[in-house]
């Protein structure tokens, strides 16, 4: 394992380092090797959901192999890191910008140079590798080197920094965001101003924004006014702050604004002002500092907007925890909703707030069947619908808390979390928890009914229209859903129906049975039926609904909801196409996500960032329809898979759901390509992790489909298992020891596991019949009884033409001859039954493969010349 880390009392550049280093060892863990600083600690305090890094206590320290360490070279300042940073054989890489020392780690890789930040080194290294950065990220990153280089004005500054400075500004960081968290150095004499800044400094309230105004009187001039300000802003913890001096008979005026509701350079024109919204000065001549306060409160109450408040960001209904749920059940709701904490209830009454991270606790004390109220935080700070979001914001770094339940005469009427403050602060750049991929499109109904007619067989859309005619009958709506409306797009040939009922799909299922003379099974836990008519025809069924998982890949609980909410919980945009079937709208399209531009375009589009989180099989199905139709995983998709896999989620999956998934694959018509890119986005570790798909013969796997459909026209037999046969050829190339993990790996019925141990056999066997022309019946000795998985891996083994000529010939004797006599025959003969019987037909059998005995007689003669020379 990989470890990402910096030194102890961490500050912005260290933090900003872990950051960036994730980007360069992405599936490396960021860990805290100690404190953090005042100002980290207040960032954290805000952003902790969503930079996810740990402390030491959270990780298995043994297993780590490499650190990549930031921001420092020193063992002594890794703090509680410092024991495995000294454990022999560890490797390191690291990143540093300071002088180096004689007890410095010896580093395998990275770099130590004298520039204003070790971000700087690290940015130029996400240069040099092209790759991607969020502006979010940006901003963190910006942070680090703004701080370390004092806002670019240190002497240690290099040109480095700079260009990495305007290399993140480029990506979209945000300059306002890391103002909020910079600290500037004051001479004694700024020191002095703010102190007598802060002794007349007045609160005022307008429309439900705080601000501060403070006076000063000096008889000199003092430079750095606007970080005065700016102190004076985070030291009383406002929304807005103007300093107002009086400095050599002139009042100098700077504002600071963190709010939208307050542009500063509007409130200041009137002196004849410039600046930005957040951020202008003047200096007034002729007037008092009483006079230009009184003038600023005048434009204040003209010009300020009201401020947001908590009833216009909150979350409302609130999902709530029962205070009798266990841990574990807590943590299903919560990942069901994709909350990090969630207030806790009694009755109608909320006793508590229980986080995502009481949920870890519980699990890694192995507590999740302990009750809520021993984990929740009981001591419930609260905000009212008309508390401003500036003050919400203030006591959640405060109190270091990342949510605040809305309260309204006793009443809980909502929820404010931080990721509703931080998307007030940050806008469209705020890196949401749950992040859509599809987008709609926006374009015209479209009715299929033609294209239906055209693609579908009459009987079929026949029973199609009394679907509808059905569903409308009782109140419902009725659609066509998945894969039979994607394909009917792909002209594919796909006449498996699948309903979606907005409504009681059992009782549907039921009635159309009965209206179609068929039979219905239901399964009430899915809320899924089938329907069977007589002529072999199967319809599911299902009640619109919306599935959660309970835990990371795991199966999946079911709701009852709209078709919207239906098609949400699918796969794939191109998976999510609807067509009503209810008389008056009969083929019109339903097409919420995108999925029939994605069709168009060829691109294979999850719905939500977390899609492959909760079912990482799902990565599998995105490679199989690539691969089938010839799409493309479209890159945000292919971004969301890489990083499930390399967070090892594809661990958690059952090796059965594993298996049916392999299968699907396999089935396909040239599975090689699907193969290669499991290979390639990293999955097939998971899979079969002992095959090397790149080692494998690509001329004989593609060989397989065609040798099995021979073997089907030739014999009539349509039940072979195509994905079996490249089983046989992937363990081919095993060792024992291989073919063991493997098969501990892949569950597999007796069926199979007889075949893979004939497979064993087919090497040896294949080298005899190319060296030797066996005779039918001692072919049939080598091969007697085997699947006809193995007889096919046995062909696709002969390359040599007069060795499969010769095989073939034995299997179309196989399929011919039969025995002609049977057991009273022979007991006529003389012999008792017993077990002599099975030798007997054995080596009749033989002889008329060999073609030495041809008919009934020869069958019977051969017998009693057997009796007669005693052979039984």
């Amino acid at each position: 394992m990989d470890l990402i880390t910096s030194h102890n009392a961490l500050d912005f550049d260290g933090l900003a380092s872990m950051v960036a280093a994730q980007q360069i060892y992405p599936s490396a863990i960021k860990v805290f090797s100690g404190t953090l600083s005042k100002n980290v600690k207040k960032f954290m305090a805000l952003y902790k959901d969503l930079l996810m890094i740990k402390q030491p206590s959270e990780v298995a320290l043994n297993r780590v192999s490499q650190m990549i360490v930031v921001d420092t070279a020193n063992a002594n300042r890794l703090g509680g890191l410092k024991e495995v940073a000294h454990r022999k054989g560890m490797k390191f890489h690291i990143y540093d910008h300071h002088p180096s020392s004689p007890d410095d780690l010896r580093a395998d890789e990275g770099e130590i140079s004298l520039v204003g930040a070790a971000t700087t080194l690290l940015v130029e290294r996400i240069k040099e590798q092209n790759l991607s950065i969020s502006s979010f990220n940006a901003t963190i990153l910006a942070l680090g080197i703004y701080e370390d280089t004092g806002s670019l004005l240190f002497t240690s500054t290099t040109s480095r920094d700079l260009a990495a400075a305007a290399f993140l500004l480029e990506s979209g960081a945000n300059l306002s965001v890391v103002a909020n968290f910079i600290e500037q150095p004051f001479s004694s004499e700024q020191r002095q101003l703010l102190q007598s800044l802060l002794n007349t400094a007045r609160r005022h309230k307008v429309k439900n924004v705080d601000i501060v105004i403070a006076e000063s009187n000096t008889k000199e001039f003092i430079p750095g006014l606007d970080m005065v300000t700016y102190r004076l802003l985070e030291v009383e913890n406002s929304d807005v702050a103007f300093a107002v001096a009086m400095m050599q008979n002139k009042v100098n005026v700077v504002g600071r604004s963190r709010t939208n509701n307050v542009k500063i350079n509007e409130i200041l024109k009137i002196f004849g002002g410039r600046g930005h919204p957040k951020a202008a000065s003047v200096v007034v001549k002729g007037k008092g500092t009483e006079e230009v306060v009184k003038i600023i409160l005048e434009q204040l109450q003209e010009n300020v907007s009201p401020a947001l408040l908590a009833c216009s960001i909150m979350s409302t209904p609130v999902k709530t925890i029962p205070i009798d749920f266990s841990m574990e059940e807590a943590g299903k709701v919560m990942l069901r909703y994709g909350h990090t904490g969630m207030p806790v209830i009694e009755g109608d009454r909320m006793v508590g707030v229980l986080s995502r991270r009481d949920v870890d606790k519980a699990r890694i004390h192995n507590l999740g069947h302990a009750p809520v109220k021993g984990f929740m935080t009981s001591k419930v700070l609260s905000v009212s619908p008309r508390t401003p979001v500036a003050e919400i914001q203030r006591e959640m770094v405060e109190h270091d808390i990342g949510r605040l339940p809305v309260m309204d005469n006793g009443k809980l009427v909502g929820i404010v979390s931080r990721t509703d403050i931080l998307r007030t602060l940050h806008g469209g750049d705020y890196p949401e928890d749950h992040e859509v991929l599809f987008a709609f499109t926006g374009d015209e109904a479209e009715n299929c009914f033609e294209l239906m007619q055209e693609r579908l067989p009459s009987r079929l859309n026949a029973i199609l229209r009394l679907a509808g005619e059905v569903a409308d009958g009782m109140g419902s709506n009725v659609y066509c859903v998945g894969g039979f409306v994607r394909d009917l797009f792909l002209k594919e040939p796909n006449f498996d129906v699948d309903l979606v009922v907005e409504g009681d799909g059992e009782t549907f299922a039921c009635e159309l049975a009965e209206h179609l003379g068929g039979k219905c099974k239901v399964h009430k836990r899915f809320k899924t039926a089938v329907v069977a008519l007589p002529d072999g025809t199967k319809i599911d069924v299902a009640t619109a609904r919306t599935e959660y998982y309970e835990f990371p890949a795991a199966l999946p609980r079911v709701e009852r909801a709209s078709i919207k909410e239906d098609m949400y919980r699918r796969d794939f945009t191109i998976n999510t196409l609807a067509l009503c079937l209810n008389p008056d709208k009969f083929g019109d399209l339903i097409d919420y996500f995108g999925g029939r531009r994605d069709i168009t375009k060829g691109n294979i589009r999850i719905l939500y960032n977390m899609s492959f989180v909760e079912d990482p099989t799902r990565i599998l199905r995105a490679i199989r329809f690539e691969q089938r139709y010839g799409f493309t995983i479209e890159p945000d998709t292919l971004r969301f898979a890489k990083d499930a896999i390399e967070r090892r989620i594809v661990r958690k999956l059952s090796y059965g759901r594993i298996m049916n998934e392999l299968v699907l694959i396999l089935n396909e018509k040239d599975p090689l390509r699907a193969l290669n890119r499991m290979r390639e986005i990293g999955v097939w570790e998971y899979i079969l992790p002992q095959v090397d798909p790149s080692q494998l013969d690509s001329a004989t796997l593609k060989r397989v489909p065609v040798v099995v459909a021979w073997w089907e026209e030739r014999y009539h037999k349509t039940n072979v298992r195509l994905w079996l046969v490249y089983i046989l050829l992937f363990l081919s190339r095993l060792n024992q020891e291989k073919i063991a993990a493997a098969m501990e790996q892949l569950p597999m019925d007796k069926y199979s596991q007889k075949a893979i141990a004939e497979s064993f056999m087919v090497p040896s066997i294949a080298e005899r019949l190319i060296r030797e022309r066996l005779e039918p019946g001692e072919i049939d000795k080598l091969v007697r009884n085997w699947n006809r998985e193995s007889i096919i891996y046995l062909l696709l083994c002969l390359k040599d033409e007069p060795a499969w000529e010769n095989f073939v010939q034995y299997l179309d004797l196989k399929e011919e001859i039969k025995i002609d006599i049977n057991g009273n025959d022979v007991k006529k003969l003389g012999l008792k039954a017993g077990p002599v019987f099975s030798l007997i037909f054995d080596e009749l059998y033989r002889l008329k493969l060999n073609g030495q005995i041809h008919n009934r007689k020869d069958e019977l003669h051969m017998v009693q010349q057997w009796i007669q020379e005693g052979k039984f």
